[in-house]
């Protein structure tokens, strides 16, 4: 059997799941690409208004559609914090722990300090969602992770697969773990060993 076939079924028993567990609405699963996505009750959708004209919260609603349309397996959890100060993603990808993010303008630093917020919630998978191609370039991920990386307090150690939407398109999917350079840091990846860039490269089975 196929990876995909073993996914798509995968994910059709989790819809079965979720569907019978009342903590979960909007489960919904797309017969064409075998993606599956589900809300829990206590998921928090940020109600203000954003730079782009919807609510911040509905961000992530067109992340999630664009996702399950794509194949892919979103779970927005519940945001009910465990204890005060403890920080909590948006839920998962593919049993990743995942955490979307929204670039909304030019600024020099949005990327970079989206990237260590997510891994400041515990995500070793992010999200990057921006509603207008104007605002997304290749080299504005490199530049950001960067960044990032060259704060004292920002290292992306524990980030390994970085997901980048614009607008409704899923434009790159890289999976540190899946790259085609044994041993490939986010790091490595920047300096493009033997001219590979991290930002075009994706699995092979993942659909882009």
């Amino acid at each position: 059997m196929r990876s995909s076939d073993i996914k798509r079924e995968e994910n059709y028993c989790e819809f079965l799941r979720l569907s019978q567990d009342d903590n979960y609405v909007d489960v919904t699963y797309d017969e064409n690409s075998g993606g599956v996505s589900a809300i829990h009750k206590l998921h928090k959708f940020d109600k203000q208004q954003g730079v782009c004209g919807m609510r911040r919260g509905d961000y992530e609603r067109v992340v999630v559609n664009i996702l399950r349309k794509t194949g892919y397996r979103i779970i927005l959890e519940s945001e009910a914090y465990p204890s005060v100060g403890v920080k909590v993603c948006d839920g998962l990808l593919d049993d990743m722990a995942m955490e979307i993010k929204t670039i909304e303008g030019n600024g020099t630093w949005s990327v970079s300090t989206k990237l260590r917020a997510a891994v400041e919630q515990h995500a070793s998978c992010v999200v990057l969602y921006f509603p207008e191609d104007e605002h997304y370039s290749p080299k504005r991920i490199v530049d950001g992770i960067r960044l990032a990386e060259s704060s004292p307090n920002g290292r992306l150690t524990n980030l390994t697969r970085l997901l980048i939407v614009v607008g409704e398109h899923l434009i790159t999917d890289w999976d540190k773990k899946a790259t085609p350079i044994e041993g490939w840091s986010i790091r490595e990846g920047l300096r493009r060993q033997n001219g590979a860039d991290p930002f075009t490269i994706s699995p092979s089975d993942t659909k882009v």
